[in-house]
């Protein structure tokens, strides 16, 4: 009986640091790679979530003109050209398939429609976001916001910022009728079953949270080695950097 609670509470000893230890990593993980100025500025499409469960901030500075990053940006989509990120997840959770197979976009696809304001970008498992905004070089608001901004030399600061009530709850509220059964389900079970939502978002908190920060930091980077004329999906199968914070740009 000693060893056995001895052993429950070194687990809980080290659960309980695993938990502290995330909670100081969480606010520089929602702003990585952004300036205190990127992260607090107000951003188009802000005024869609007024009152945000959450908001993200992330950046890095591309050595490429916007002119060079912008079509990245308006072929993304699953069934597009993707995101840019790592792919081996959205196939584990969507089934995600691409317009090059298996992987995302490694070029511009001239037949990929460009996204417009009004359209609704794919991203797997039957849900879509709308696209609210399109701004040519300067900005494009679907689910998240994504800003272009010069800077000297030919280079460009991509911003990205997330702001709302969560990811698997608003993820499911927009999966369409025609979608398949499990997403139908679990939309059902999130709209009907009590309970559900607050476990959700303690789920988001813990899980989703890290993970979107994991797939935002590959998407951001893949987009750097592309508009930089650097990636190669042969040695790169999985984006490498998003362990490394970037040096943040001066405000």
């Amino acid at each position: 009986m000693g060893i056995r609670w001895k052993l429950y509470s070194l687990a809980g000893g080290a659960l309980a640091a695993e938990v502290a230890a995330y909670l100081l990593w969480r606010p520089r993980m929602l702003r990585w790679g952004a300036t205190a100025k990127e992260a607090s500025e107000p951003l188009p499409g802000d005024d869609r979530t007024p009152h945000p469960r959450v908001q993200s901030t992330r950046a890095v500075t591309i050595d490429a003109p916007p002119e060079q990053v912008w079509p990245w940006l308006l072929q993304m989509g699953i069934g597009r050209a993707g995101f840019y990120t790592h792919d081996w997840v959205e196939r584990l959770i969507t089934r995600a398939r691409y317009v090059e197979g298996r992987h995302s976009a490694t070029r511009i696809h001239p037949e990929v429609p460009p996204l417009r304001a009004g359209d609704a970008v794919p991203m797997g498992a039957g849900a879509f976001a709308a696209v609210s905004e399109v701004e040519p070089y300067r900005h494009l608001v679907a689910q998240e916001t994504f800003v272009l901004r010069a800077l000297a030399g030919n280079k460009t600061r991509l911003i990205v910022r997330y702001r709302g009530t969560g990811f698997v709850t608003p993820a499911t509220r927009a999966i369409r009728p025609d979608a398949g059964r499990l997403p139908r389900l679990l939309r059902f079970a999130v709209l009907h079953v009590p309970g559900v939502d607050l476990a959700l978002r303690g789920f988001d908190f813990f899980v989703s949270d890290p993970l979107h920060h994991y797939m935002e930091t590959g998407m951001l980077t893949g987009i750097k080695a592309r508009a930089e004329g650097k990636y190669s999906h042969a040695d790169n199968t999985d984006v490498a950097a998003t362990a490394m914070e970037p040096v943040s740009a001066t405000s």
